[in-house]
């Protein structure tokens, strides 16, 4: 009995094990190799600058840029988490933020034609200071973990350092081993590329920025714990056309009930004026042609990015939804003329 090309198939078998075992060796470290990665492709400039200051030396250059991005991402980032830490333990353990807002519900309840009807001021003030126990919680448990946190980023920066070496021979080995054509693979490797640029300037920088102001407005205005307020607006200034609204517009009513007059009008004027409008000003600026996505596919991937793969999920959903769109363009151009067939026919 023959067996008709058993050598293919039994090299395929062995193919198809070995990359499910390389899957599940890599698979915990996935997130960090991808946040390298993209790292990578963002300090690409600054590593070819180095590299001709040290007169082509790779790992001079590598070893510097991984230092420096240590210094950009990582400091700052501790900075603020500390700081929101403490503000969340001074939120739980304060009343003022609970008694503004019971004076201003008190003030909506006098007007007969609202018609509201609330539960009571110390069930606002429980409520706070529930929302400032979880806040604490949810900061505690991160710190809790700082140790496998502190190995992801040992992981980050490990690859980054060889991502910026050997980055380029390892996209020609992938382009190598990709069947598809090489215009398709610089399509999606110039995808990649743009959506991690367009991601960070964009989305990230533009609401660092949103919530820097925010919080500064707010602790102006004297509103409590104006650092948590900040990383709120941060946060929510992800969602299309409301964003960091959601925070500083009720804020802003709420001192005018309370007849804190011009910190309302100074706060209402401050949001209107430039948190709302720093979005449509820093955004196409920093971004550019870098995306041409949807910013409701924007929002959707970043959010749906970091409920699958936690706050790394931020750069990863966008890159991921980038790179499907791009296999659809693919898609549509390469079998176009059997779509129109199916589509007019009903057959090909």
């Amino acid at each position: 009995m023959a067996f008709t090309n058993l050598n293919t198939y039994f090299f395929l078998g062995l193919l198809a094990l070995a990359s499910v075992g390389m899957f599940l060796i890599f698979q915990p470290f996935l997130t960090a190799i991808l946040v390298a990665a993209i790292l990578a492709v963002l300090f690409a400039r600054p590593y070819a600058f180095l590299k001709r200051f040290f007169h082509g030396s790779e790992i001079w250059a590598s070893v510097i840029t991984c230092i420096f991005a240590i210094l950009l991402v990582i400091l700052p980032v501790s900075v603020v988490f500390s700081l929101a830490l403490n503000e969340a333990n001074n939120f739980y353990h304060s009343n003022q933020s609970a008694g503004m807002l019971e004076k201003g519900i008190v003030l909506l309840e006098s007007v007969p034609f609202l018609n509201i009807d609330v539960r009571g001021a110390q069930e606002i003030s429980g409520s706070f200071q529930e929302i400032g126990k979880g806040l604490i919680g949810f900061l505690g448990a991160a710190y809790q973990s700082v140790a496998a946190f502190v190995l992801w980023l040992f992981v980050v920066f490990f690859s980054l350092f060889y991502f910026l070496i050997d980055g380029k021979r390892a996209v020609g080995y992938l382009m190598r081993l990709s069947p598809l054509r090489d215009e398709h693979e610089r399509l999606l490797f110039q995808k990649f590329i743009s959506i991690s640029r367009a991601t960070l300037k964009g989305t990230l920088i533009v609401g660092l920025i949103q919530g820097l102001l925010g919080g500064i407005a707010f602790f102006i205005v004297g509103v409590p714990s104006p650092i948590i307020w900040g990383i709120f607006m941060a946060l929510l200034s992800l969602i299309p056309l409301v964003g960091a609204g959601i925070v500083w517009l009720p804020a802003s009513i709420i001192l005018l009930l309370t007849g804190n007059i011009w910190e309302g009008v100074f706060l209402i004027l401050f949001g209107i004026g430039v948190i709302s409008t720093i979005d449509n000003i820093l955004r196409p600026k920093l971004v550019g042609r870098d995306t041409e996505m949807h910013p409701l596919l924007v929002f959707f991937a970043t959010l749906g990015g970091i409920s699958l793969f936690g706050i790394s999920g931020f750069l990863i959903g966008p890159i991921v939804v980038s790179l499907f769109m791009a296999l659809a363009d693919i898609y549509s151009s390469e079998y176009a003329v059997e779509l129109k067939q199916c589509n007019h026919n009903g057959k090909v």
